[in-house]
């Protein structure tokens, strides 16, 4: 100890100095303390939300098992310069005007075919008419132009026009052909229309112009029937009568093979319309109108008699106890008859509309959950009975229950 005091004093003395290592200025910074950190633990599943079914209610539409319809019977459309309205032509100007004196009274045409078999339908607040016109084919009553519409110089095209301008009216007429000695027109020059001088059922562009006049008829809505060959089923024979009807049937199934339209043979429906609302003479005679047969082997399935001339009557529903299908009623159209029908058009039943529900949207398509829905609206008085369209069923709604009249689904 002494020893180093010495030295000390002998280095201070000789003027060097002792060495001293520098000392740092900061404490140097300890390592980081590591938090220890949690291992992850994984989150449980979201639950997928299970949708929820809204309840969901249908409007059916409903029609009276007494509705009727007026069923018109049309010949003839001429234009304004070639006459005036009589039993058998009627000027366009005139027709127009009963088309929208029907529509602005709530009037929309339907299928005669459907009003005979009970699937008729119309949109709610919609009464039923019904067109027909007799003695076809002429270009006044249809006419197809080159660019494939109907001329609206023809009845025909000229509802089709009113049908497109109206939708909710709707393009609906049944024809009735008499084939025998009616030859089409080929042209049409300004509102007239014309057919070959030398016509003849061999000439090749008549054929083929009646041909897709008819496809195009039967495509767009319009029906096409029986008015007998040469418009004639009174003082003739049983077999005249067959022959009457058969080759005029023939001859139509023809015309659709000649512009390759085969196609449209099988939705054929035999209805006959009697030349002058006339039947024959004889028991034996009425038999055969009735029994008859068509080229495919249908039956009958309504005949359409009396003109009405004397006194209106309009022709009760399917679902009515005074339906007969084989005396089916039609009137003469005239202004007369047309301001007769809205006269008396509180007679006539409009379509009415019955909301159903609550129900689970998976039970829209089921004929028994609509059945029985409609059986509930009917018994606490919500509803009215009647004839029940809804989602493609057809229910009948009767103080005795409510029952399927057709699956159009299943039948489409």
């Amino acid at each position: 100890m002494l020893s180093l005091l010495v030295l000390g004093v002998l280095f201070a003395a000789s003027g060097c100095s002792v060495f001293q290592p520098a000392l740092p200025t900061q404490t140097p910074a300890l390592p980081p303390t590591l938090t220890p950190q949690p291992s992850a633990t994984p989150l449980p599943p979201t639950p997928t939300a299970t949708p929820t079914n809204e309840p969901l209610y249908l409007d059916a539409t409903v029609l009276s098992f007494d509705a009727q319809v007026p069923i018109l019977i049309y010949h003839h459309f001429i234009p304004d310069r070639l006459g005036e309205t009589n039993s058998m032509k009627m000027t366009l100007t005139e027709f127009k005007n009963e088309l929208t004196k029907f529509y602005d009274n709530g009037f929309a045409l339907v299928s005669l075919r459907e009003w005979i078999d009970g699937t008729y339908e119309l949109p709610a607040g919609k009464k039923p008419l019904i067109i027909t016109i007799d003695d076809l084919w002429f270009g006044d009553q249809l006419f197809i132009g080159e660019d494939g519409t109907p001329s609206e110089y023809s009845g025909l095209g000229l509802l089709y026009q009113f049908s497109q301008e109206h939708p909710d009216f709707r393009f609906h007429a049944a024809t009735f052909a008499v084939y025998g000695d009616k030859y089409y027109a080929v042209k049409q020059v300004g509102d007239q229309f014309y057919t070959e001088d030398d016509a003849t059922w061999t000439s090749p562009a008549w054929r083929q112009k009646l041909g897709t006049t008819i496809a195009w008829a039967i495509d767009n809505g319009i029906e096409v029937y029986n008015h007998t060959l040469l418009h004639r089923l009174t003082e003739i024979s049983d077999a005249e009568i067959h022959r009457q009807l058969w080759e005029n049937d023939w001859i139509l199934r023809d015309l659709l093979g000649e512009v390759g339209r085969e196609d449209l043979i099988p939705g054929l429906e035999n209805i006959i319309a009697l030349p002058e609302g006339k039947w024959p003479e004889t028991y034996s005679g009425k038999n055969e109108v009735l029994n008859y047969k068509d080229p495919e082997g249908l039956p009958v399935k309504a005949v359409l008699e009396a003109y009405n001339l004397d006194s209106a009557q309009f022709t009760p529903s399917f679902f009515s106890p005074q339906f007969n299908p084989y005396a089916i009623l039609r009137i003469t159209a005239s202004p007369y008859f047309v301001d007769y029908i809205l006269q008396n058009q509180s007679t006539i039943a409009p379509a009415v509309n019955c909301r159903l529900g609550p129900l689970d949207p998976a039970g829209a398509e089921n004929a028994d959950v609509l059945q029985s829905l409609i059986r509930d609206a009917v018994t606490n008085d919500t509803c009215s009975q009647g004839v029940y369209h809804v989602n493609g069923y057809i229910f009948t709604a009767r103080p005795d229950g409510v029952e399927l009249f057709r699956d159009q689904q299943a039948e489409n």
